[in-house]
């Protein structure tokens, strides 16, 4: 605890801040791994293989590699698969472990190469990642030297395959908190870089999200902001009749004049959309990784223009904007 706690102190937190979020967090994960019935399953299956180290990894491909197949052998190898995939959905990836292909529904690649070249350099840089998933965009930016990459991410599936796969990485920097971004302590911790992507449209208010990203941001602090935006320059905003693409809860699409004047609202100077990319089969399908439906089972069978129930079929925008 104590380790935790100085660690905390370097990152930039006070004592009390250190020591609330030590307090937050540990409770949270105590319920996952002791409690809830779908956490103590996902723990148990991780268990057997919390304790290897790969001795190769490289985050500077397409695919996340953390060990090379010839680090196990084939019964270890084979029984690691069954676990992997027992932690399913893999949502963000794709990883390459120990040899094994993790095929995830999102080609994540994809949006990583649209959104870096954009970006100020991530070196010694504390950066923010809100939604992180399984940490696919986390372990991406450790060649590029941050200092500190935190994520947030309360959906009990991502933080445990973060937590193993963190574990056979032996990456000391990343860290994923088991917490929604409204659950974080208040603390005057600020960072360089946040990002959030596929997050705004799940919010009921979301320039109150975007007040409250400002305020976790450092002066010259930077937001990656990726979201689905309506196509056109008009000023309009889809709010979606009970589901949008099957999801219920997406509250607000805005076209990117829309999106741009709510980060003004929210306080941003400079904002600038960098990237408007429709969402494709490309990027998002179902594979053996992923047990739910996925990007084809959203759009109308007869026009992949739109979605099941009409609407436009996702397009997605990157807008990067700094205090």
């Amino acid at each position: 605890m104590n380790g935790q706690h100085d660690l905390l102190i370097s990152y930039g937190y006070k004592a009390n801040e250190a020591d609330e979020l030590i307090a937050v967090c540990s409770a949270k994960h105590d319920y996952i791994t002791r409690s809830d019935s779908k956490g103590i399953k996902l723990t148990a299956t991780a268990a057997p293989f919390m304790k290897l180290k790969a001795a190769h990894t490289d985050f500077t491909a397409d695919s996340v590699v953390i060990g090379s197949g010839d680090e196990l052998d084939g019964s270890t190898q084979n029984s690691l698969r069954a676990a992997l995939m027992q932690m399913w959905p893999w949502r963000k990836g794709p990883f390459t472990i120990f040899g094994m292909d993790i095929d995830a529904e999102w080609r994540s690649n994809l949006k990583w190469d649209r959104v870096i070249p954009h970006i100020t350099p991530l070196e010694h840089r504390h950066v923010l990642d809100i939604g992180s998933s399984s940490g696919y965009y986390m372990f991406r930016m450790v060649p590029h030297r941050p200092a500190v990459v935190i994520g947030v991410e309360p959906y009990i599936n991502f933080y445990c395959q973060f937590n193993l796969l963190k574990r056979m990485a032996g990456v000391e920097n990343i860290y994923t908190l088991p917490l929604r971004l409204e659950e974080l302590p208040v603390s005057g911790k600020k960072f360089n870089t946040i990002f959030c992507m596929g997050i705004l449209y799940h919010r009921r208010s979301p320039i109150d999200f975007l007040k409250q990203i400002k305020n976790m941001l450092s002066g010259k602090g930077e937001l990656i902001l990726e979201t689905m935006i309506l196509e056109g320059e008009g000023h309009f905003t889809l709010t979606p009749v009970d589901r949008y693409a099957m999801m219920q809860n997406v509250y607000f699409i805005p076209t990117v004049p829309v999106l741009l004047s709510w980060l003004k609202t929210a306080g941003f100077a400079h904002a600038r959309c960098v990237d408007v990319t429709p969402t494709t089969s490309h990027e998002q399908r179902r594979t053996q990784w992923v047990n739910t439906e996925s990007l084809a089972d959203f759009l109308d069978p007869c026009d992949n223009r739109k979605t099941i129930e009409g609407y436009q079929a996702p397009v997605r925008a990157v807008v990067v904007a700094n205090n």
